[in-house]
């Protein structure tokens, strides 16, 4: 990937994942000088991907993001349909509901509605879930097609996040047969301590 390139593109997630970002603050983390992280943010700014606060001289997300991001609701289509029904279980189990899909190889959040619950597991929209321990995860693995499958088990990492998660291949097999059997998939506490979660096709 070309650097400047690269640059960018980490530059805007990692305006994203702050509130705002300063010149010295970018540099520092892209390991850039602090010219380099000006141009970058500026061409940014040009686009409208992120904006300058003039009274903080701090920069945050810009409105072509919301463009970028109804425009992928758009193409992705599958939202419209499932938006009503992850309504209606959010409303009858009071627990958040998030919609994920198979993209670039990784369990994608591209939807949810929160619970009106006192608890809420909330999800980072645009963020991957590990496939391997993940209901997400492992539910769009159950469910792929037999080549996509073998393909994203030979590079599977099988990083271990608590004590319950399967980092044995043959064992991830098997819950996977079992998945398709019984028709859903579960995260027992298996990527994030004292959260479990249920993931359907």
């Amino acid at each position: 990937m070309s650097q400047a390139l690269k640059n960018g593109l980490d530059a805007l997630l990692f305006v994203a994942s702050s509130k705002s970002v300063g010149v010295t603050e970018l540099a520092s983390e892209l390991g850039i000088d602090k010219s380099t992280a000006s141009r970058v943010l500026a061409t940014l700014q040009n686009a409208n991907m992120v904006e300058k606060q003039q009274d903080t001289l701090r920069y945050s997300l810009g409105p072509a993001v919301l463009q970028m991001y109804e425009q992928y609701h758009r193409t992705l289509g599958v939202t419209a349909v499932a938006r009503p029904v992850m309504e209606r279980l959010a409303r009858e189990m009071r627990e958040s509901v998030h919609l994920g899909v198979l993209a670039n190889d990784q369990a994608v959040i591209v939807e949810q509605v929160l619970s009106d619950s006192r608890l809420v597991v909330n999800a980072q929209l645009g963020g991957s879930e590990p496939l391997h321990c993940s209901s997400v995860g492992k539910c769009l693995l159950a469910f792929a097609p037999d080549g996509i499958r073998e393909r994203l088990f030979s590079g599977l990492p099988l990083e271990a996040h608590t004590g319950n998660t399967i980092t044995d291949l043959d064992r991830l097999q098997g819950e996977l047969e079992r998945i398709r059997r019984v028709g859903y998939a579960m995260d027992d506490e298996e990527l994030s301590p004292g959260v479990r979660c249920v993931a359907v096709p």
